[in-house]
């Protein structure tokens, strides 16, 4: 969340963010909100990033979300209060309550996937099938993940977990470890960082989120409506088509130390 803007006498900053996504976007407006110079540049020749709405060759009134494609309650707090302050009209895309998953080419609905005699035939082990009688099919990483998930106290500090080591091996390497079933290394493994999906777990753990949250929505006409209010805020502060090509860091003393960088872009 932006911290508040506070009403005491500040010194002022040039900055210069590079590209024009949607965090770049948010980033500037809070920025030029609290009254500094801000100049964003962006490589492309339009603004959102992966936030993207065709309507290209379509009937009027039609479009399609190709990039971000819906945010959720709860989580995205700070996404819903630029929804009520740039007036946006959300529309519910109910897309998860009563689900149905595919697994090996059938079908399984929440309930099916709670029945121990559905479950022991997808090979699973005992504890996995008692765990997930209780629990739906999205909290399965957590069987795993929840022992280490007290462990973080500050969303933004993950290396102070100490479990930094956990980094260095992979999600599926973590579940065999903890000695999953070789069924849910094959459903929940991952590729990635250890460290980081139970990071991106603890996170949500402490924002009160579910790992899958259930209510998802949309924005009536388009995601991007939410990048282009930023960038219409924002106006000439945002240049398209100015690639960075450089980052300079710069030393300057006068009563302290003050290091500055210097960007260089190509116009």
């Amino acid at each position: 969340m932006p911290a508040p803007i506070p009403d005491q006498k500040r010194t002022w900053k040039k900055v210069v963010i590079a590209g024009a996504g949607i965090g770049g976007l948010c980033c500037a407006y809070e920025l030029m909100k609290r009254g500094h110079e801000v100049t964003v540049l962006e490589a492309s020749g339009r603004t959102g990033g992966h936030v993207l709405t065709l309507r290209d060759h379509l009937a009027d009134g039609l479009y399609v979300d190709a990039g971000a494609e819906h945010f959720t309650r709860p989580g995205y707090d700070l996404y819903w209060e630029y929804v009520k302050e740039f007036n946006v009209q959300v529309l519910p895309y109910p897309r998860r309550p009563n689900v149905i998953r595919f697994i090996d080419g059938k079908r399984y609905t929440r309930e099916m996937l709670s029945d121990q005699n559905i479950l022991r035939n997808l090979a699973l082990n005992q504890r996995e099938i008692d765990y997930l009688t209780g629990h739906q099919w999205w909290e399965f990483p957590l069987l795993y993940f929840g022992p280490y998930l007290d462990n973080f106290e500050n969303e933004y500090r993950p290396f102070d977990a100490k479990l930094n080591h956990l980094d260095e091996i992979t999600v599926t390497d973590l579940l065999r470890k903890d000695g999953a079933s070789a069924a849910a290394v094959r459903f929940i493994g991952e590729s990635g960082s250890a460290l980081q999906a139970l990071w991106h777990a603890a996170i949500l753990k402490l924002r009160g989120v579910p790992l899958w949250p259930p209510q998802v929505f949309r924005i009536q006409g388009g995601n991007q409506r939410m990048t282009d209010a930023f960038a219409a805020r924002l106006g000439e502060r945002v240049r398209l088509g100015c690639p960075v090509t450089a980052i300079e860091n710069l030393e300057r003393i006068k009563k302290w130390r003050l290091t500055t960088s210097s960007v260089a872009y190509r116009w």
